[in-house]
């Protein structure tokens, strides 16, 4: 019996482990909607644009174990495929995951439902979301300024220090695409010398294409400028835009890291000799005016 006295108290342990543990967070409802919330973007898309579905546990108490995606796709002229099962892809944690869906050519009709089962594997399934998609685009820019064929929105329009900054661009014709773009950023930082960097512009709808320009301190001066191009890769540059952060609008202390822009690569040449002249002009500009 000696033997066995050890096996019997590593038992008694992990039983009384068990017992005290708290139990594990399952499914609140077996309602799929209750517990986890489904986005799918952009919908609906271009022939050109793939999508992105997401997935998220709304009780953040409640991990998801693991997720598939089961597709249908119906051709243009009528030809179904599917349901088909595909895994879905962990996101930073347990709460998040999703699967993209490739881009289709117009007229493709995609359905799908995602069932989804928590740590103690009981199994969720979703209602059936769908949607077409929708033509491209096929026209190149219709006129010479940059104003003329894309409106650009910023928000917040006033920034306020360490706010994000978001911009946005979308065609204002409605048959011309844009197919890329990239947001340009010049910074100073009281009297510390000029910094500059940029984002990549990328769709967050099936219209508009957005970049976030971080946060920054108190007695920032910050310009930036969107250089976007068509189906035909002919480049347009936007007007600058400026905003300062002043002192006198922000009292907290300055604790966080300064942020850094990100470089952006494949500036046309005609854009590297332009901007540098009038970043000049607008250095100049703002020193004359005694602004830091």
């Amino acid at each position: 019996m000696r033997p066995l006295l050890p096996l019997l108290l590593l038992l008694a342990v992990v039983a009384a482990s068990a017992a005290s543990a708290p139990a594990r967070a399952t499914w609140p409802s077996p309602n799929f909607a209750d517990n986890i919330a489904v986005t799918a973007a952009p919908t609906p898309p271009t022939q050109e644009q793939a999508v992105t579905i997401q997935i998220r546990s709304v009780n953040s108490t409640v991990f998801i174990k693991g997720a598939t995606v089961y597709l249908t796709v119906v051709s243009p002229d009528g030809v179904g495929q599917g349901p088909y099962p595909y895994p879905m892809a962990q996101g930073a944690d347990a709460l998040h995951y999703s699967f993209v869906v490739p881009a289709y050519p117009n007229g493709t009709k995609v359905s799908f439902y995602i069932v989804a089962w928590d740590f103690d594997n009981d199994v969720i399934t979703s209602t059936t979301y769908e949607y077409t998609v929708q033509g491209a685009p096929t026209l190149g820019w219709r006129h010479a300024g940059f104003e003329e064929n894309v409106l650009v929105v910023v928000d917040p329009p006033i920034p306020q220090p360490r706010d994000p900054v978001t911009v946005a661009i979308r065609s204002r014709e409605p048959n011309v695409g844009i197919y890329g773009a990239n947001l340009y950023v010049k910074y100073v930082y009281q009297a510390e010398p000029p910094q500059a960097g940029g984002y990549v512009m990328s769709y967050v709808n099936s219209t508009d294409l957005a970049a976030t320009i971080p946060g920054f301190p108190p007695g920032t001066s910050v310009v930036f400028w969107v250089v976007a191009w068509d189906k035909n890769v002919a480049t347009i540059t936007s007007p600058f835009h400026f905003y300062n952060l002043t002192v006198d609008k922000y009292t907290r202390h300055e604790t966080a890291p300064f942020p850094q822009a990100d470089a952006v690569v494949g500036t046309s040449i005609g854009l590297a000799l332009l901007v540098p002249v009038a970043l000049y002009y607008w250095d100049a500009r703002r020193k004359r005016k005694g602004v830091p």
